[in-house]
């Protein structure tokens, strides 16, 4: 039995379990990759098997609070947890941190999806593409563009050979990115408006570089958000704890 169900995958989540932790909380982390490395306290891996499975697990669990603090581009199992939470009677609360802003110097094009910046990029770009392994799709049927992929899981590249991967995780040093951008000589880069820190070196290699940069915007429909940081769902968690 558990009175905190924290939904992870995340750095920030895995701040809260450290902390839930150490304060001795009745707590269980919900990871949906098998992949992830371990977190502080009990764990729950893959997902729910939809909206009712998760109701009922809530409700034989004795959950009383569900602490959202997965990816801001997890579309589909924050609104489901929210819905979830609502019709088992327990609280709900949701952890995103803040989104990346543009200066002055960034060459930012904002697209509202994948297939939007697929479809901008010019022909016979050399593309650095950071958008998670499961989000190539788009960019692999342009056959035209030069593809540099970096990512934490092995993608599926379907029947292209001629993708570079860079299996790696964050952080990542100005260092390291400068170098990076300097032996590939990129055009242009995709990413994905994750906000934080452990990736945002990347912002600053390519402003250096002046490259044009198509940042995909948040998915609409996400449920309000309560906390930007761990130690703001903590506090709200106290009662709980």
């Amino acid at each position: 039995m558990a009175r905190i169900l924290l939904l992870g995958g995340t750095e920030e989540a895995r701040r809260v379990a450290e902390m839930l932790d150490d304060k001795g909380a009745s707590f269980i982390v919900s990871l949906a990759s098998a992949s992830a490395s371990p977190y502080p306290g009990p764990e729950r891996r893959g997902g729910f098997g939809g909206e009712d499975a998760m109701v009922r697990y809530l409700e034989n669990e004795g959950v009383e609070v569900v602490a959202d603090a997965t990816h801001p581009f997890a579309a589909e199992i924050s609104p489901m947890a929210k819905r979830a939470a609502k019709r088992a009677k327990v609280r709900y609360l949701r952890l995103e941190r803040r989104p990346w802003r543009r200066s002055a110097a960034d060459r930012w094009i904002d697209v509202r999806s994948l297939e939007e910046a697929a479809a901008a990029l010019d022909n016979g770009s050399d593309v650095f593409l950071t958008v998670g392994a499961h989000s190539l799709q788009p960019f692999l049927m342009r056959r035209d563009l030069r593809l540099v992929v970096r990512t934490i899981e092995k993608p599926d590249l379907g029947t292209r050979r001629d993708v570079t991967v860079i299996r790696d995780r964050g952080p990542f040093s100005i260092e390291d990115e400068r170098a990076l951008f300097a032996r590939y000589q990129f055009d242009a880069m995709v990413t994905k408006n994750s906000g934080g820190d452990a990736t945002a070196a990347k912002l600053v290699a390519a402003r250096e570089r002046r490259m044009l940069v198509y940042m995909v915007q948040r998915p609409r429909g996400q449920p309000w958000v309560n906390c930007r940081t761990p130690e703001q769902l903590v506090r709200r968690l106290r009662w709980y704890i």
